[in-house]
């Protein structure tokens, strides 16, 4: 018989008769251990992308697609806008990727959906402009809405909530009685946890009016901060940073002459015009 390990041959008289002796034995298993030990190096050493699952090439993802994305792109798409998590880090991810942008694209541009009412559709938590800085305009690629045209949209769709832009500390709270509101300073939330504390009903932009500005000469749209219906009152609440005398004085003559109470706050003070 020829032994396995130094190929001379034996008598078969030691052990299943494979090997010479015990010491040939033994450095044939070493061998054997270390050669699967180096395979299993080599393998670990293939890596492949997280997005798609190709293998990585000098660590470098030759699909462009998972240039412009990381993982934390895919993990809020999957938990908020039911990407499928089955089609992550495989070769249908660009395709689900799509199919997503799809659906936000339509429901933001061609249903005109705000980001206020996307964000209650889908369930998100944080503010309503991280749908479209973030979500959007990095992640997906969607154009975003101008200020401007977002307000013109809003006040022709009449909605009660709206999201013109980012204005300091921005946040969802709920009344008093169970209601969800989108309020855009902590000058709005204090005064909206006093009406809370007094059980006073009231709304949030809920109003869309129109004024003359007479500092640009032409009409715009206001969207009132508070209203409140038990007493017919429209109220502003503003900072002195943010307090334009001129054109609150032009919003309040319109909001007056429609037959409204108005209420100036700033600074949590009550102030006449």
């Amino acid at each position: 018989m020829i032994c396995e390990n130094c190929g001379k041959e034996h008598d078969g008289s030691y052990g299943s008769g494979r090997f010479c002796n015990k010491s040939c034995a033994i450095a044939f298993g070493n061998k054997h251990r270390i050669r699967k030990k180096k395979e299993k190096i080599i393998i670990e050493k293939i890596k492949y992308c997280p997005i798609c699952g190709r293998q990585l090439i000098n660590n470098i993802c030759e699909n462009e697609f998972c240039h412009y994305h990381n993982p934390q792109h895919f993990r809020n798409l999957i938990k908020y806008f039911g990407f499928n998590k089955e089609k992550y880090g495989t070769i249908e991810v660009e395709e689900e990727f799509n199919r997503v942008r799809d659906i936000l694209f339509d429901l933001y541009w061609n249903k005109n959906m705000s980001s206020t009412e996307l964000a209650k559709m889908f369930n998100y938590k944080s503010t309503p402009t991280n749908i479209t800085q973030k979500f959007f305009k990095v992640y997906l690629n969607i154009p975003v809405k101008s200020v401007k045209y977002s307000v013109k949209e809003n006040y022709l769709e009449g909605r009660e909530n709206i999201n013109s832009g980012v204005q300091y500390k921005q946040q969802w709270h709920t009344t008093w009685n169970g209601k969800e509101v989108y309020l855009r300073s902590s000058y709005e939330l204090d005064y909206a946890n006093e009406l809370d504390k007094q059980q006073i009903d009231y709304k949030v932009e809920y109003l869309h009016i129109k004024y003359f500005d007479s500092i640009s000469n032409e009409y715009k749209c206001a969207i009132p901060d508070f209203y409140i219906p038990s007493t017919n009152t429209i109220v502003e609440i503003k900072s002195n940073w943010t307090l334009d005398k001129q054109n609150m004085k032009d919003k309040m003559k319109a909001y007056l002459d429609l037959g409204y109470n108005f209420k100036l706050i700033c600074e949590h003070k009550e102030i006449k015009l």
